[in-house]
């Protein structure tokens, strides 16, 4: 989430830090919606509403592949590489999906299963893999 020329560390760092945590926000929010819809009109429904969500991240991952295959076609710079890794939501997609193109950042960036996670969710955890103890 870099501009041009920009490094971590720079004024855009909380603007990166706000995004983030508004991300986090959004998958807790789909989280309780797919939970509310269980409680509010049972396991069929929620059921439906889990797979949609399977079904979209599949679709947004099928997008992801094929923009990883494009910047396949030329090994990325070291730079561009650091880009991919120090951006937490792009690397826990890319992780999710495992197409990051850092081997090491799935296990910076997998939490591994959460034993309180409703079954079946992908769970992205953007805390992780921040560096410096940032949040």
């Amino acid at each position: 989430m870099f501009g041009e020329g920009e490094q971590a560390g720079s004024a855009d760092d909380s603007d990166v830090r706000a995004e983030d945590s508004e991300l986090r926000r959004e998958s807790e929010r789909i989280a309780q919606l797919i939970e509310d819809l269980g409680a509010l009109a049972g396991a069929p429904v929620r059921q439906r509403a889990e797979e949609l969500v399977r079904r979209l991240i599949h679709l947004y991952g099928e997008g992801l592949r094929r923009l990883m295959g494009i910047f396949a076609a030329e090994p990325l710079d070291p730079t561009t590489r650091a880009r991919l890794r120090a951006d937490a939501l792009l690397s826990s997609l890319l992780v999710l999906h495992d197409l990051h193109p850092d081997a090491d950042a799935a296990a910076e960036l997998d939490p591994g299963p959460d034993p309180s996670a409703p079954p079946g969710l992908v769970q992205i955890d953007l805390a992780r893999g921040k560096r410096g103890g940032q949040a």
